[in-house]
């Protein structure tokens, strides 16, 4: 048993608020599109404002809600898309982009002009520029953000006035969006969605004139007309732009919260937000999918090995889930070149625990979790961070994670070794234990590793009905391959490749690979 100390997790009283959750988890996606943390509160009091205004049912005011804070679920896919483009800060550019006409060529080579790669060489920038036109983000991109959001939606069983709106709430009036949805055929709520999102990036960055002449210039093209007369007959309410001026809008937009059958969630469906979370965050970078999910796996794995009591192991489970949440506020080159970071990338990369603290602290009932998640790249030597906690100012719970983290970031790193087995892992992890990790969690970990069973046999019957070798070819999209190398590596030819992805997406119901990366980490199809 460890002698180490324990951090308090005993489970909060009362009931879980579906809002608070899913308030905090707004913050983070917030990062993730390059705003501030607020935006999709201040765009949800925006958009209750108007739906009072058009009278809306009390259960389409209580989808429309839950719609505002779990739009942006889906924001790590378009950051996955873009950073390529970009090479610099995508998030930044994503920002950028909710602030124009993406249909007006003059206002898209600006935006490419200010985001991709503006502090590079000419040459450099020249060429980047030419690709940014040629490999730019298309439809199929956004498409992958609404239908991942969608598939969150799902996985919160959020009724199906939710599930529609967060896919079409990137639509044009005009049918120029990404599924071509037109006037009337988009959802109401979609379209309050996007006027109110808009006008919030607007508000932000230019005031609240600007944001309401924009809305005229847009009527009948972006906007649906109607929408439109109902936010500027809005805007004329008394103090309305000064509330969305507040720096904090946490328990003004929690009493909007209208009654309905999803006011309260249990601790079930707070393990399904923690693992939709996990799934999301992970999109952001070829080199993090699954990560959350099997370091949760270890640390439960070590948590249980230690004989840990039963609400401290569920507690580190959830916080492992979580623990990268604050990756989201990171750009995409950060994730992926770690080894080659400037001194102000290092300090970014360094501040995503923070984050992940500070989106999760919000909630009462995730307090416990929100302080473990901050921990796990705390060192027993004080050389980790964002703290630079040491030795007994470490709990038990944030060892474990720690260990967890670190043991499955080397197993993801080697993905191509397969000589490579856990053991020779810990073996090469024993030097630092005592010095940055836990020798008790450790040991912990070396005594489950020598009694791990052997894989279980390939199924037979995969999910959606999808064939053995479609899910080969998953498997591969997972990796971020394209439809070359996937053909490269399966020995098949590129159209046939094409074949089996348009056979996979028609089996899942979804149009782009950020979902099917999603798909298959719900279902545990990866390797």
């Amino acid at each position: 048993m460890s002698t180490l100390m324990h951090a308090p997790s005993e489970p909060q009283p009362g009931p879980i608020r579906m809002a608070e959750v899913l308030a905090a988890f707004s913050f983070a996606t917030d990062l993730g599109t390059g705003k501030s943390m607020g935006h999709a509160l201040r765009a949800c009091y925006l958009g209750m404002t108007m739906a009072r205004e058009l009278r809306l049912s009390t259960s389409q005011q209580a989808e429309l809600y839950y719609s505002f804070l779990l739009m942006h679920s889906g924001c790590a896919a378009l950051s996955l898309a873009m950073a390529p483009v970009i090479k610099g800060d995508e998030l930044a550019a994503i920002g950028d982009i909710t602030l124009r006409d993406e249909t007006n060529l003059l206002e898209m080579l600006g935006w490419m002009r200010r985001n991709v790669s503006p502090d590079a060489p000419l040459p450099t920038r020249t060429l980047n520029l030419i690709r940014a036109l040629v490999h730019g983000p298309d439809d199929g991109d956004v498409r992958g953000v609404c239908e991942v959001a969608v598939r969150v939606a799902q996985r919160l069983d959020m009724p199906q006035g939710v599930q529609n709106a967060v896919r079409h709430y990137l639509e044009r009036w005009d049918g120029k969006g990404p599924f071509g949805l037109q006037g009337n055929a988009i959802p109401l709520n979609a379209r309050l969605i996007h006027m109110a999102v808009k006008a919030d990036a607007c508000n932000l960055a230019y005031g609240h004139h600007a944001a309401e002449t924009m809305a005229l210039e847009q009527k009948g093209k972006i906007f649906d007309p109607q929408v439109v007369d109902v936010f500027l007959s809005v805007t004329k309410q008394p103090r309305l732009w000064e509330t969305l001026a507040k720096h904090d809008l946490w328990e003004v937009v929690l009493d909007l919260e209208p009654d309905s059958s999803y006011r309260y969630m249990d601790e079930a469906n707070l393990d399904n937000v923690a693992l939709a979370a996990a799934d999301f965050v992970d999109l952001k970078s070829p080199s993090t999918v699954n990560h959350s999910r099997e370091t949760a796996h270890f640390a439960e794995s070590i948590a249980c090995r230690m004989d840990l009591p039963p609400a401290e192991i569920v507690t580190i489970r959830r916080a492992a889930l979580v623990h990268d949440l604050g990756h989201l506020a990171l750009p995409g080159h950060i994730l992926l070149n770690q080894d080659q970071l400037s001194e102000i990338d290092r300090e970014k990369l360094r501040l995503h625990p923070y984050y992940t603290e500070r989106v999760l602290s919000r909630v009462p009932a995730l307090a416990s979790i929100a302080t473990i998640a901050g921990m796990h790249h705390e060192r027993m030597n004080g050389t980790g961070y964002y703290r630079g906690l040491s030795g007994d100012d470490l709990p038990v719970n944030a060892c474990i994670l720690a260990l967890a983290d670190e043991f499955q970031e080397r197993l993801g790193a080697n993905p191509n070794r397969p000589d490579l087995n856990l053991k020779d892992i810990l073996k090469a992890m024993q030097p630092d234990v005592g010095l940055l990790f836990s020798p008790d969690c450790f040991a912990a970990l070396a005594e489950e590793l020598g009694v791990v069973a052997p894989k279980p046999p390939r199924r037979h019957e995969w999910p959606a009905g999808l064939t053995d070798r479609e899910i080969e070819v998953l498997r591969q999209v997972v990796k971020g391959d394209t439809n070359r190398q996937i053909a490269q590596e399966l020995v098949i030819s590129e159209r046939t490749v094409a074949h089996h992805l348009e056979h996979i997406y028609d089996k899942i119901g979804i149009s782009s690979r950020a979902a099917a990366v999603f798909f298959a980490m719900e279902h545990e199809l990866i390797l």
